[in-house]
Parts: structure tokens; sequence; C-alpha cells
């Protein structure tokens, strides 16, 4: 069994890794995603699209703009789940 030392440490790490992937997800994602955007909007003035075609290009839109929402729940999900568990994982051969 592991100590409290120990396990205090593992989830000192689970959440430092979680808020610094999130801090470098941010990062990218307002560099990116600015750069992404402003191409659609290119895109968009210089072609007209047939309905289905625009229901997907605002589609792909909505899911730029709500990603980093995603992201960040996934990150805090997988920390808590992964700070919660009091054993290592072992798998039966």
């Amino acid at each position: 069994m592991r100590s409290f030392r120990r396990d205090k440490r593992a989830v000192l790490w689970i959440w430092a890794v979680c808020f610094t992937a999130i801090i470098v997800y941010s990062m990218a994602w307002f560099s990116m995603g600015w750069a992404v955007l402003e191409f659609m909007d290119s895109v968009e003035s210089s072609y007209t699209f047939s309905s289905p075609a625009d229901t997907t290009v605002t589609f792909i839109r909505t899911v730029i703009a709500w990603h980093p929402i995603f992201f960040i729940f996934g990150m805090l999900l997988w920390a808590f789940v992964n700070s919660q568990r009091r054993e290592e994982v072992t798998y039966p051969y």
C-alpha cells in the first residue's frame, strides 16, 4: 500500500498536469482559432453555399467555438477521476 505522502504528490502532479494542459491548449486555441475563423470568413464571403453546405460551415464554426469548453470539462473530469483513485491500476493476465 502506498503512503499518504506519495498519494498526495500523485494528486498534486495530476492537477498540475491538468492545469498546464488547459493553459497550453487555451494559448494554442486563441492563436490558431483566430486564424481558422478568419480563413472561414474569407471563404464564406467569396463563395455562396447551398443550404446543406451552409449548415455544415455553421456547425464547424460552432464546434471550433465550443471546443475549449469540451476540452476543459474533459480535463477536469480526467483529473478528478485520477485523483480519486486509491490504488495502482493492475490488469489480470
